[in-house]
């Protein structure tokens, strides 16, 4: 169950959300449900420490403390690395954001560093353990935080282009031809054409949803770049047995045509529905 928990743990965290319904929610979870840290919720609030000011590094850490503190929980790849994975069993092209690394060596970097200038400039030290030497950790958030804002001005461009011109929407299967390409770096053929046309429903039908607001209506692109985190969250609805939750209702207002909807839950709803 990877959940896109941005909202859901500011909430927790800064006292907006009651503690006691979420660790109701943590409690009956288990032996139902597997507990996911979607890779980009955790970049996200992780960003936060690269672009906030040292005054609120403690808040942003202790979001990311609420969000990773489940028992069990596992780390989810890059959203192109976990669909080359599950849909098309490749191997992961980034090693440097595997669940093992964030697991191993960022969390515990991340606990304990006392500052964002620290950590970035390889200032926290990992003391041995079960027989791994002493690592002195360096987690270069200005590049990650780069990394973000690249795509989602790659986004922004794609989509400002398509309003200028007036491009109608690919069909799914020349959006399943582009993601082939440019996202999971795999062959377009037919098969695989045909497998993520169906994996990535819900992507599609978000972007599709995206793009007729852009081109036919008011939306403007640059003040909706969320909606690219949006959409690389729901690429974890390529694997069937994933059930997406959220606090955001606009997202889920723009799934109607998703045939994977059902498995897009709302935060208040699923808590009282488990």
């Amino acid at each position: 169950m990877p959940a896109n928990l941005s909202l859901i743990i500011i909430g927790v965290s800064d006292g907006h959300t009651p503690i006691d319904i979420w660790k109701g929610v943590l409690e009956k979870l288990a032996g139902r449900y597997n507990y996911c840290v979607s890779f980009t919720t955790f970049i996200e609030i992780v960003n936060a420490l690269a672009g906030g000011d040292e005054d609120h590094f403690e808040q942003n850490r202790k979001r990311l403390l609420v969000l990773t503190a489940v028992v069990d929980s596992e780390f989810l790849p890059m959203p192109s690395q976990f669909v080359r994975a599950s849909v098309l069993g490749l191997p992961s092209e980034r090693p440097d954001f595997t669940p093992e690394r964030l697991e191993e060596l960022w969390m515990p970097a991340l606990k304990q560093a006392r500052d964002g200038k620290g950590l970035c400039l390889g200032k926290v030290v990992l003391p041995s353990f079960s027989g791994r030497p002493e690592l002195t950790v360096r987690i270069d958030l200005p590049s990650l935080r780069k990394e973000v804002e690249d795509g989602k001005k790659l986004w922004a461009e794609q989509l400002t282009f398509a309003k200028k011109d007036g491009k109608e929407m690919p069909s799914v299967e020349g959006y399943a031809a582009f993601v082939l390409r440019f996202e999971l770096h795999a062959p377009r053929t037919q098969r695989n054409v045909q497998q993520i046309s169906k994996a990535l429903d819900a992507a599609y039908c978000h972007l599709a949803h995206v793009h007729h607001q852009c081109t036919k209506g008011t939306y403007r692109v640059e003040n909706n770049l969320q909606d690219w985190i949006d959409n690389q969250q729901l690429m974890y609805l390529a694997d069937p047995n994933m059930i997406f939750v959220t606090a955001d209702r606009r997202l889920i207002a723009k799934l109607n045509k998703s045939l994977d909807r059902d498995r897009v839950r709302e935060f208040t709803e699923f808590a009282t529905s488990i």
